[in-house]
């Protein structure tokens, strides 16, 4: 069994039914329930470990809790307003992503844009 991972489609998987097929469904538990045929190009697909899909109801994935990736997780508090915190729950659900997921992602993706040169 493959699992895939695709920048056109974020927050869901990609992966083989039972007869071979390539299905999506969401990155969330029990959402090969809401899977759908996947008819993208394979090319741009990146295979990834079938045991992070565990959880989902994939049957690729095998049972338990999915792997951890990198070092061990940790919590990082942040100081924010009721209304930043609404607003941000809010985008995050647009994105049907936890907000803490979604706080992760936008962080990480902060993190990696290049930094522009400020002028002396």
């Amino acid at each position: 069994m493959k699992l895939y991972r695709s920048r056109e489609l974020p927050g869901r998987w990609v992966g083989e039914d039972k007869h071979g097929a390539l299905v999506h469904w969401p990155a969330e538990p029990g959402g090969w329930a809401q899977r759908t045929p996947y008819t993208g190009g394979k090319r741009q697909l990146e295979e990834v470990d079938p045991r992070l899909a565990r959880g989902s109801g994939w049957f690729g994935g095998g049972t338990g809790r999915p792997p951890r990736q990198g070092s061990p997780a940790r919590t990082f508090g942040i100081r924010a307003s009721a209304d930043e915190i609404t607003t941000w729950k809010r985008r995050a659900g647009e994105e049907h992503k936890k907000p803490t997921v979604w706080a992760r992602d936008e962080l990480n993706a902060a993190v990696a844009r290049p930094r522009s040169k400020s002028k002396p």
